[in-house]
């Protein structure tokens, strides 16, 4: 999976300045994840990064519209799969 076009909600706008997370970061999650884990219409793409000590990053996204545009729903931080 590799996501170019995306759109982040307030919330996960919030919560990528809360937890210290850049755009480049990000970007790497939604063009090289290292898991994708599918949860019904939303999936949760997760990458770790060495420099930081709140690994794993993870990003919730759900598909939006036809033309490829994907919607950041929110990102974690010391994400676990369960």
């Amino acid at each position: 999976m590799c996501i170019t076009r995306w759109a982040l909600t307030p919330h996960a706008a919030s919560r990528l300045l809360e937890r210290r997370i850049s755009l480049e970061e990000l970007t790497l999650i939604l063009q090289g994840p290292e898991e994708v884990i599918p949860q019904g219409p939303k999936y949760i793409l997760t990458r770790t990064f060495p420099r930081r000590k709140d690994n794993k990053i993870a990003a919730v996204v759900m598909e939006k519209g036809e033309h490829g545009l994907w919607l950041v729903i929110t990102i974690m931080v010391n994400f676990v799969a369960r």
